[in-house]
């Protein structure tokens, strides 16, 4: 079972963006390091910031997040961490 959406917001934290996704009835939290979003597309973390670009990127970041956690990708705490070289950077 692959990971679904959720209406929930994301937010930014010291580490990279937060966000959960649905596991069933179980939330998964989901990290996306800094480093992941500013290799993605430098240009928009620059100019308008992380949370912008994990926006900007959302459906391909929730994308390799459920590959990760379907691979059994996940840190000690269960979570799923997308870093950089886990997405292909934008050519737009």
């Amino acid at each position: 079972m692959s990971l679904s959406p959720v209406a929930c917001p994301a937010w930014e934290s010291i580490r990279g963006v937060r966000f959960t996704m649905l596991y069933g009835p179980t939330l998964v939290t989901v990290l996306v390091a800094h480093a992941a979003l500013h290799e993605i597309d430098h240009a928009t973390t620059s100019e308008g910031g992380y949370l912008v670009c994990f926006h900007k990127h959302r459906d391909a970041i929730e994308q390799v997040a459920s590959v990760k956690h379907q691979r059994g990708l996940l840190d000690e705490s269960g979570a799923v961490i997308v870093q950089a070289g886990d997405l292909r950077p934008s050519h737009s």
